[in-house]
């Protein structure tokens, strides 16, 4: 697939859509690899997995983007990584290659989540023989539930006769086992019989006959421990985001974003024409955002291209800065101290021109003043120093 042809959106857009699949992918995987296994949401190894797998797409979302292989801003590459990562790792997917070193991440990661499946498989192991031997202690000490658990337990059984006889026995060692030891090989012997006779309705066969009450019926049966626990952490997640979303949702950080995406260095050439759209309305607003502009141009091996780009809107927004206090030439005197010698000249000239359409007076040895490569310091300090004397 041609990355070329996909839509430009916002780079926040991508990582979201990218976040979104992740999660989607994320729990396919989990499931998969722990299938319906009972209480596997109330752990926190669950949780770990899921999350691992949730950010690696949006990783390597961002790590393709760095190394250029994809645009942060390409609807289809975000659509790509966010279904298809694991064949990105791989290397099976032509459209997209991740770097080789980053393919050789996804084999110790798919060992890692192997280990952590197993731990989770175990843990569940443990944790439902105690939820049976729970069970089982309130049938042993219960003669109603007991009654109820041997009359299901008959009635489902493939050979009623032969469950009876083992009862019998069980009951026929009362001298060796006592009351208690009968009562509770019987009540073991009666719950493993109707588990393997009835496994799909195990447990609504013991909730419709009282063996187990409805809260655990529907607690554990029913896994709203792992609902609720899903619904927990989804409203955490949300109300995470949605403050993340309102703390950081300012005009000054609004611009702050727009200022990096004028001067990312992969940017499409789209993605800066739509920051500088967006700063044309935020330096009005947010006069803190010339500061920051001017301050990229001091920024080592600037592309022309961008600087010319902060330039022009700099010129363009001149008298906003006039209104909202901001002394323009100040920062741009500032940024004469670049060390690439093309974009000091660049911001001289625009000095000049803002001077002369204010009518200021420039001295004639600083109006035709040339940049050269080979300038000190102190030689861009004094030039610097002259435009600080220009009112």
């Amino acid at each position: 697939m041609d990355m070329n042809v996909s839509p430009d959106l916002e780079a926040f857009c991508c990582y979201g859509l990218v976040l979104l699949l992740g999660l989607a992918v994320a729990w396919s995987q989990v499931s998969g690899r722990l299938g319906k296994l009972p209480g596997q949401w109330i752990m926190v190894n669950t949780w770990l997995l899921f999350f691992a797998y949730t950010f690696v797409p949006v990783l390597l979302f961002w790590f393709l983007d760095r190394t250029n292989a994809v645009h942060d801003t390409s609807l289809f590459a975000a659509v790509l990584v966010g279904f298809g990562y694991q064949q990105i790792l791989t290397g099976s997917l032509g459209s997209i290659r991740a770097p080789g070193d980053v393919s050789k991440f996804w084999q110790p990661f798919g060992v890692w989540a192997d280990n952590i499946s197993d731990r989770i498989r175990e843990r569940i192991i443990v944790n439902s023989s105690q939820f049976d031997e729970r069970l089982l202690s309130t049938i042993r000490t219960d003669d109603a539930k007991f009654a109820a658990l041997k009359a299901v337990a008959l009635v489902h059984a493939a050979d009623p006769n032969v469950l009876d006889h083992s009862l019998q026995a069980i009951a026929a060692n009362k001298d060796v086992l006592g009351d208690t030891g009968v009562r509770a090989k019987q009540a073991s012997l009666l719950y493993e019989t109707l588990q393997q006779s009835s496994p799909q309705q195990f447990e609504y066969l013991l909730y419709k006959n009282d063996v187990i009450p409805k809260r655990w019926y529907f607690w554990y049966a029913l896994e709203w421990r792992s609902k609720t626990t899903a619904i927990l952490v989804a409203a955490i997640l949300l109300a995470s985001a949605v403050g993340g979303v309102w703390s950081i949702g300012t005009p000054q950080n609004h611009a702050r974003y727009y200022v990096w995406r004028l001067h990312k260095d992969n940017a499409t050439d789209y993605d800066r024409f739509r920051a500088r759209t967006k700063l044309l309305g935020y330096v009005s607003t947010t006069p803190l955002t010339y500061s920051q502009l001017t301050h990229v141009l001091k920024v080592p091996n600037i592309p022309v291209k961008t600087a010319d780009s902060i330039l022009g809107l700099l010129v363009e927004t001149r008298q906003s800065a006039t209104k909202n206090g901001v002394d323009l030439q100040a920062l741009l005197v500032d940024a004469l101290r670049t060390e690439n010698s093309d974009i000091r000249t660049r911001i001289h000239k625009v000095l000049v021109y803002l001077a002369q359409d204010r009518g200021a007076a420039v001295p004639p040895d600083l109006e035709h003043w040339q940049s050269h490569p080979k300038y000190s310091a102190t030689d861009v300090d004094k030039i610097a120093g002259q435009w600080s004397r220009v009112k």
